[in-house]
This record gives structure tokens, C-alpha cells and sequence, in this order.
């Protein structure tokens, strides 16, 4: 990915930006707001088991993001001139502000993009892994409290416009949480700053939001010196808009115990029209959770907001500055010099700075334009310059491969682990099926797993696990009722220990989609019934994957898994969501999946 000194190379992309920090770069992608598009580009090691060629440093592709639906965008009449409208009715929806979250919000566990357009739309944008693939899953306007006696359809239409957001790093108050909770701040066109919380009702699947609300504050009307009443400044500071946000690091506060460890950052609030900016101390802590009045807000997080008027230090890294892109933009300044013979009379117009996930590159988007004259482009010849800068030396990757027999083992404790009530469909009867076979098979060293084997194969001959009546794409399709007619022809064969092959056979083995046959568990990685018919098996659960499209993959590695948010399962708790959110993240190399 890099040149011969280890830098890498420039990124020349159609269009100009218009917005001032036209780029954000999450663990997996580097977006660039230009125009109506957000350009995506993907490192080629990010999908390196799609075989790229040599040549190709980055995956491109442009996400047309002013395009909305109805039910994300609702028709909205045109303002007359007596409410001074700002036109987002005849916006071109051209992007303001983009941002990644950090990872673990997503599908698979990856990064989601923000996108304010000039319509005052926030959307939220999610990919699954595949190249080329993204789609608008959420509209944060229609999670803004509105208030259902407001009267004044003006005040109304004011509420539902979003100004400014910024993510707020992720909040870790419980040790439990791997990802920590991801928390967004928006500033309405009333100058409110309300916070949720975001996360999914289905991790496996696109979309499936739930925003908890978790605070909302007022900014104060600013307060101005007498004698500047009646000027235009003062009328334009009474009347700024948020046009940014920037957040903080957390600071933590591990005096209290799990359940009142406090975090506290810094929001920073930037006004128009030259108005100075505002400060907000947040201070987070972990509340009790209990019933709530509103379903929307989360009471379990308690957020106190503290407006200063004076600058906070920031605990955020130093952000590169332009200085230090001198030497990556020397030859497109030579290059642009010579392709127009302007002498020298040249601007570089930054656009923003971002970094690298793990701090050691930073990226600069800029523009090149000429000075003393008129600069006359068509839209089809502007072009955005993405350049790059080493900051530090990049740490050397550490070997996250683990031993398959480890990871294997890791699986089965889990399994074991889990509560047995939570095995309610034929899915789940599959995985704790060829978890015995495979203790029986591969670790009879373990006591605790050889006694759970032995338990589970008793409980599976006496029918404990009622199986629920659902159609699972393609992993198990049986009748419940027919199972269990066939376990009774079997229950005989085990033996009084439950120990041993006549236990495996006492629960129904997999069964083969094309001729009905059986599928002995034999292998971990493959599976073939009598009849020859062959199939692969998830690397998590061990189930034969018997349909295509119901597939994912590790990005990483390569390796193949059963994707739930493809299968029709029971809704609630059970066995396999457990067992696929637990192992959210490729086990045997921690890569995403993708798929």
C-alpha cells in the first residue's frame, strides 16, 4: 500500500468539496464528502481476500447520498418570505458534515457514517463488508422529541432540522461491554443539543436502530455588550446556527464502583457567523435502570451538561497541521504548475485532516487554484487531492492468529455455559448436537466438557428441547413433530450413562436438504451425507451451511460462517444469537466479516 519510502500515494478524485472538513477515516474505510457524493475508499489489505491487483492501492466508490425516499424525507411545502425560509425544500442536498462512528456499531461489528446534507437530513449509513455495497439504514430527524402539543407548525419544522452532530467517543462504564455504548450529539435549528444512544435490536442486520434518548440541553442566548446593540454583528450572533461539533477524549473517574464509574468530555459547540464558540462539560455516570416514562430514553446512563463561556482544554491528540503536508503536496503543486503554466501562482485549499485509526498516518483533502486571475471550471474538470503524511512509525502487527484447537475449545465452553433453556429451535439443536460430537470427538482430556456432553446427551434422548416452528433458511427445516417421533425410534439405542456413540445417536443427526439422508458429523470444516452430497460447515457453530446466501466472511482470513441476520429464527433469546454475538469478530483472527 505504500511507495518505495513508505508513504502512501496520492488519491485524485472527481469533484470539489463543500464542506470545511470534507473527510473521515474509520478502521475499515476513508470517506470524502464532494458535492452530492461521498467517496469511499477501501485499502486494498482491508479486502485483501478479493484479490485486488498490484497496481491498485485503494477500492474506489462513489455513494450518491442526495437521494432520499419519501419516508426519510417527507414532502415539505414552500416556505413563504415572511418566515425567511432557508430553503432545505429546494436544497440539492450537497454533503455538510460526515463522520465515522468507531467500530462496533455496525453490522459485523464495523464502523457506520454520518452524512448531514444540506437539506438538514442526518443520515446513517451502514455496508456489511462488500465493496461497493452501502445503504442509508437510519434517519436520525425522526428520532428528534418534538413534543405532541407543540402547535406551531414553524417551531415544529425547526425541531426536526439538524444543524450539527459529532460522535462522542465510546462510553465504557461497565467492563462488560466490549465496544462500549455509542453515543451521538445533534444541535437542532433551536439550538438544542440533544444526545442519544444508539445501538441495534438485531446486531446481525442492517438498520433495527433504537435511539435512547439520554439528555437534551438548551444553549443559552448569548449576551452581549450594550453597546453593541442595533449592529449587524450582534443581530448575526443573536441568530447563528451550529454549524460544528467536536468531542473530546473521555476522562475517567474510577473513584466510584462499577455501577457509578463517571466519564467526563468536552463538547464544543461552533456558531456562525464568526460567533464565539461554547463549551459543554459532560459528565456521564452509570444509573439504575428502572422503568421509564418515555420507551425513547435511557435511564440507566445519567448525563449532567455544564455550559462555559471560557475554552476547556481538549484532551483530544494534537491534530497534524497543514505545514506538515509540505512534502507529500511538492510534486501535484509542480505537476498542476505545469499543466497550466501559472508560474508559481498557485493556492492549496485544505479541506480537512483526518488519521489513521491507529494514529500513524494522517490525511489531507485539498484542492489546487490558481491566484491573480479568474478561475473558470466546469463541474466535470474539478478534481479533490487526497495526500498523506507519516506521523509516527507504524507499531508492528502483532500475530492475532490463534490455534484452531483453542479457539475450538473457547467455543465449546461457551456453549457449554450457556443456559440450556435458551436451545429453542432446530438451529440451536444443531449447535448443541455437534458440540457433543465434538467433545466426544477431540477433547475428552476436559472433565467439564465430557460431563456436559454426558448431560446434554441424555437431555437430548429424554426430548427435553421443544423445537419452535420456524423455517430456518436452509440449516434446519425439519417438522418438530416428526423430530421428535424419530427420536423416540432412537431413545432405546442409548445407553443408561448416555455415553459414547448411542448417545450421539439419540439425537436426531443433521439431515441432508437434497435427499433427505443424514449428515454424519465427521469433520469440522466439511460435511457430506451417505449419498455423497457435500457442504461446508460454519466455523462457529460446526452446523453444515446447506444454502447459499446465508454465508458470511471473514475479511481477514477467509473463513466461512452462517450469517443469523439470513435466517429466519425464534424471536428472543436463544442459543445461536448468544453464541454469534458472543463471537461477534472472526475467533480465529479477530477480522471483521463481511458478507
Amino acid at each position: 500500500m505504500t511507495s518505495s519510502a513508505g508513504q502512501l500515494e496520492p488519491i485524485d478524485l472527481r469533484h470539489w468539496p463543500t464542506c470545511e472538513n470534507a473527510l473521515s477515516w474509520s478502521s475499515e474505510d476513508l470517506a470524502v464528502a464532494t458535492g452530492e457524493v461521498v467517496q469511499i475508499l477501501t485499502p486494498d489489505d482491508a479486502n485483501s481476500s478479493q484479490e485486488l491487483t498490484n497496481a491498485q492501492q485503494w477500492h474506489k466508490f462513489t455513494l450518491p447520498v442526495n437521494q432520499f425516499e419519501t419516508s426519510e424525507w417527507p414532502f415539505v411545502d414552500m416556505s413563504t418570505i415572511k418566515h425567511f425560509s432557508i430553503g432545505e425544500e429546494l436544497s440539492d442536498s450537497t454533503v455538510v458534515s460526515l463522520e465515522c462512528s468507531s467500530p462496533g456499531l455496525g453490522v459485523h461489528r464495523r464502523s457506520v457514517l454520518a452524512i448531514l446534507t444540506s437539506n438538514l437530513i442526518l443520515s446513517i449509513w451502514e455496508t456489511d463488508g462488500i465493496s461497493g455495497i452501502w445503504k442509508r439504514t437510519g434517519v436520525a430527524n425522526q428520532y428528534l422529541p418534538i413534543g405532541a402539543d407543540l402547535e406551531d407548525s414553524r417551531e415544529s419544522a425547526r425541531r426536526r432540522r439538524i444543524r450539527a452532530f459529532c460522535w462522542l467517543p465510546p462510553l465504557k462504564l461497565s467492563a462488560s461491554s466490549n465496544w462500549g455504548d455509542h453515543v451521538l450529539a445533534v444541535a437542532d435549528d433551536l439550538n438544542r443539543i440533544i444526545l442519544w444512544r444508539i445501538s441495534k435490536s438485531k446486531s446481525a442486520n442492517l438498520g433495527h436502530w433504537r435511539f435512547e434518548l439520554i439528555g437534551q440541553h438548551d444553549m443559552k442566548r448569548m449576551t452581549l455588550d450594550p453597546a453593541m446593540r442595533g449592529q449587524l454583528r450582534s443581530i448575526l450572533w443573536q441568530s447563528s446556527p451550529a454549524v460544528k461539533m467536536e468531542a473530546s477524549e473521555h476522562l475517567r473517574d474510577d473513584g466510584g464502583n462499577a455501577l457509578s464509574q463517571k466519564q467526563t468530555c468536552t463538547l464544543k459547540v461552533i456558531w456562525a457567523h464568526g460567533r464565539p464558540p461554547t463549551m459543554l462539560s459532560l459528565r456521564l455516570r452509570k444509573g439504575n435502570r428502572g422503568k421509564a416514562d418515555d420507551p425513547l430514553s435511557s435511564n440507566d446512563i445519567e448525563l449532567f451538561i455544564t455550559e462555559y463561556e471560557e475554552p476547556i482544554k481538549s484532551s483530544r491528540d494534537d491534530q497534524p497541521s497543514e505545514s506538515d503536508f509540505a512534502t507529500a503536496l511538492r510534486k501535484p503543486r509542480a505537476d498542476f504548475d505545469a499543466k497550466f503554466s501559472l508560474g508559481g501562482r498557485i493556492r492549496t485549499r485544505f479541506h480537512g485532516i483526518a488519521l489513521s485509526p491507529d494514529k500513524s498516518q494522517a490525511a489531507a483533502c485539498v484542492s489546487f487554484h490558481p491566484v491573480d486571475m479568474i478561475e473558470a471550471v466546469i463541474p466535470a474538470h474539478q478534481h479533490t487531492l487526497i495526500v498523506f503524511t507519516t506521523i509516527r512509525e507504524k507499531a508492528k502487527a502483532v500475530n492475532s492468529m490463534k490455534d484452531d484447537s483453542a479457539v475450538h475449545e473457547e467455543i465449546l465452553i461457551f456453549v457449554a455455559a450457556t443456559d440450556p433453556d435458551l436451545i429453542r429451535s432446530e438451529l440451536d439443536r444443531s449447535i448443541a448436537r455437534n458440540a457433543v460430537a465434538l467433545v466426544h470427538k477431540d477433547f475428552q482430556s476436559s472433565q467439564f466438557l465430557t460431563d456436559w456432553a454426558d448431560s446434554m446427551s441424555k437431555q437430548f434422548s429424554n426430548l427435553r428441547f421443544p423445537v419452535a416452528s420456524t423455517n430456518e433458511g436452509g440449516v434446519g427445516k425439519g417438522n418438530s413433530n416428526q423430530s421428535k417421533m424419530d427420536l423416540d425410534k432412537e431413545v432405546p439405542n442409548a445407553t443408561e450413562s448416555g455415553h459414547g456413540n448411542a448417545a450421539l445417536t439419540s439425537a436426531k443427526p443433521e439431515q441432508c436438504e437434497i435427499c433427505d439422508e443424514p449428515i454424519a458429523f465427521s469433520a469440522l470444516t466439511s460435511a457430506q451425507c451417505i449419498n455423497g452430497h457435500q457442504f461446508s460447515r460454519c466455523n462457529i457453530s460446526f452446523v453444515a451451511i446447506q444454502e447459499p446466501g446465508i454465508s458470511k466472511y471473514c475479511a481477514k482470513c477467509g473463513r466461512q460462517f452462517l450469517d443469523v441476520g439470513k435466517l429466519k429464527v425464534p424471536d428472543g433469546p436463544s442459543l445461536s444469537q448468544a453464541l454469534f454475538e458472543k463471537f461477534d469478530v472472526c475467533p480465529y483472527c479477530q477480522g471483521k466479516f463481511r458478507g
